[in-house]
């Protein structure tokens, strides 16, 4: 495979970066598994979305904020309690639809067939309902309330009295310090989503990195390679070429959680937004770009595909520890583990994520985990161009690290 134009000087360093590059994005997207993990991806984002909106409370006709209206009957002479009863759900904020029934077994039927929430008969004093069992509870607090009202009343007591009896006690909700305000369902299951997902995207696309390293070496194609482009170049374009692929498979697989989650309303708190999601992406960036450096460092040792993992072992060691430990931390991803965890390049492109999708990172962090995270990634490139550039000429036994950081 020659690089160079025919009869012509070598071109510039980004040319040659470029053209390894597009040649990595092309084979890889031709290849079957791409397409078929994607797929996979696809499906497991929609389907979580789907488990959210049915196990996290959302379902596919009420978006968050709007309260599910409830269709209640009222018969007989609990008909009295109809505005007391409105006015009451109203305050509660719990929208009702009412309705009058002929009599309490048309109700009773009628809620049973699904076309009532609740079916209200007797008198105003001493009414009866029956329930969808199902039913929010405030309808059922706002009928209890509607029919003190009238017992009220009917003891004699004056309607300013009766307003007085039943005014409510105001709450004023405290967040205490040092707690999550996140800590619900489902900021704990999108936190979990998103961290799996980057933990497998940023392993997978990390191996392939080491894989091709160690192929072209095996088949000695390297050295044909190196006769037209410089260590460092080919090394640049195909940690760019395989990183653009993964951000593409990334950005498909996040483009389906949006429509998803648009569709059935399903997550309620700042998971999904477009910020939230640009950021995810550029934390796959900087977490691949990381561990792809020092995958192909490792893989740049070993001259035989079966050695891979044995050589890409220490790395990954890294990558599973950070995801184990992200289970310890994610019950509170404001406590100091997290926190710490979080700003450490290792860990960073693991936690953080999970924290912004828990809505428990705070500006500040996640700029600071990204510059510690893109200084590392100087470093270790800088690193994994000196040992690629050293050994991935070495055919045969197992180069040593120091020999390869020497030279």
């Amino acid at each position: 495979m020659n690089l160079l134009p025919p009869g012509g000087d070598a071109p510039p360093s980004a040319t040659m970066v470029s053209r390894v590059a597009r040649r990595e994005i092309v084979v890889r997207l031709r290849s079957r598994v791409f397409t078929a993990t994607t797929v996979i991806l696809v499906l497991i984002a929609a389907g979580g979305i789907l488990i959210a909106s049915t196990v996290l409370g959302g379902t596919a006709s009420q978006p968050p904020g709007e309260p599910q209206v409830v269709d209640v009957g009222f018969s007989g002479g609990s008909q009295a309690l109809e505005a007391s009863f409105r006015e009451v759900a109203t305050a509660l904020g719990q929208s009702v639809a009412i309705t009058d029934v002929a009599d309490a077994a048309t109700g009773r039927s009628r809620v049973e067939a699904g076309t009532l929430g609740m079916a209200v008969s007797g008198s105003a004093t001493t009414p009866a309902a029956v329930v969808n069992e199902d039913i929010p509870p405030m309808v059922e607090i706002a009928l209890d309330a509607a029919a003190q009202e009238a017992r009220l009343a009917a003891a004699g007591l004056s309607p300013s009295a009766i307003s007085s009896v039943m005014a409510g006690v105001p709450f004023e909700p405290v967040q205490p310090s040092g707690s999550s305000s996140t800590g619900s369902g489902q900021s704990a299951f999108s936190g979990l989503a998103v961290a799996i997902l980057l933990f497998v995207s940023i392993t997978g696309y990390g191996s392939l990195v080491a894989q091709g390293v160690v192929e072209e070496k095996a088949t000695r194609i390297i050295e044909i390679l190196l006769a037209t482009i410089r260590p460092a170049e080919l090394l640049a374009g195909k940690i760019l070429g395989i990183g653009f692929v993964g951000l593409l498979q990334l950005g498909i697989v996040a483009i389906a959680a949006l429509v998803a989650a648009s569709l059935v309303h399903a997550i309620s708190i700042p998971a999904l937004g477009v910020v939230e999601v640009t950021l995810y992406l550029a934390w796959f960036l900087l977490g691949f770009g990381l561990y792809a450096a020092a995958f192909a460092a490792v893989g740049a040792l070993v001259s035989r595909p079966e050695e891979v993992q044995s050589a890409t072992a220490p790395v990954t060691v890294v990558l599973v520890v950070s995801y184990v430990l992200m289970f310890f931390a994610l019950p509170d991803p404001s406590g100091t583990l997290s926190t710490v965890l979080s700003m450490l390049p290792p860990s960073a492109p693991i936690f953080m994520p999970m924290r912004i999708a828990a809505g428990a990172a705070v500006p500040w962090q996640v700029a600071l985990a990204m510059v510690l995270t893109a200084g590392a990634l100087v470093g270790m490139v800088w690193l994994a161009g000196r040992v690629y550039a050293n050994s991935v000429m070495r055919i045969g036994s197992r180069v040593r690290f120091m020999d390869a950081l020497r030279g």
